[in-house]
């Protein structure tokens, strides 16, 4: 598998308690297939962590972009402690492209995304690729979040959905009475109604589910109810680390 020696060029926060991190890519023929992931081994870490250095992130950003973006909630593991400290321009070793969380090369029926919390990671390359190109895929995105100021991406993915006719955006915020900016969306959790609403050609759609693992076991559990069969669901766990 292609390694890849990236420095650091920007952290950005993205959202309450999610960050950003850009890494360079100038110079180098790093592509990828938008849902795919990488690994990330960084030269040392300033705090001991049984599970090591290195750790999987799906790629948040476009093949298009100069940057490769993946981004984490902060947790206070050891690992995304030194992530977060240290500076610009300091190198890791990127392993990869890896993994199948892919759309299919053909248009073929409509596809739907599922995201809960920091899954929206690998959909937002997904999304933004395919407004790029001018994709054919029709495309719903469902993303879950307690409150808007937890949704990572959230802004972006309200204006790719404008301006591509090809994408339904529903984003859904399960504790709006929390939010400081206010939220006059849709609330509560995903169910049944909600993807029966959104989703006309559901009966020969492809499910996409992204999220931590009780979300995703949860949102599985609906879609088997609704008469989905595990051939029509793809699944990417994010567990926190």
């Amino acid at each position: 598998m292609p390694k890849f020696t990236l420095p650091l060029a920007e952290r950005r926060g993205v959202a309450e308690g999610t960050v950003g991190f850009f890494f360079d890519l100038a110079g180098r023929s790093f592509t990828f297939i938008p849902g795919q992931s990488v690994s990330v081994v960084l030269p040392e870490l300033r705090y001991q962590d049984e599970k090591g250095n290195r750790r999987t992130f799906s790629i948040a950003s476009s093949p298009a972009d100069s940057h490769l973006l993946v981004a984490t909630r902060m947790t206070g593991s050891a690992f995304k402690r030194t992530l977060g400290e240290v500076p610009p321009g300091t190198v890791v070793t990127v392993t990869g492209p890896m993994g199948e969380f892919t759309l299919p090369e053909d248009a073929g029926p409509r596809v739907v995304l599922i995201a809960g919390g920091i899954g929206i990671t690998p959909f937002r390359s997904i999304i933004k690729d395919a407004t790029e190109r001018k994709a054919p895929h029709g495309i719903t995105l469902f993303y879950a979040n307690r409150t808007p100021e937890d949704a990572a991406f959230l802004d972006e993915m309200e204006g790719w959905a404008r301006e591509n006719p090809r994408i339904r955006f529903v984003p859904t915020m399960t504790k709006p009475h929390q939010s400081k900016r206010g939220w006059q969306g849709r609330t509560g959790y995903l169910d049944a109604s909600m993807i029966r609403e959104a989703v006309e050609d559901r009966d020969r759609a492809t499910f996409y589910v992204a999220g931590p693992p009780a979300m995703v076991q949860g949102v599985l559990k609906i879609l088997q109810e609704m008469g989905v069969g595990e051939d029509r669901t793809r699944v990417e766990e994010f567990s926190g680390y």
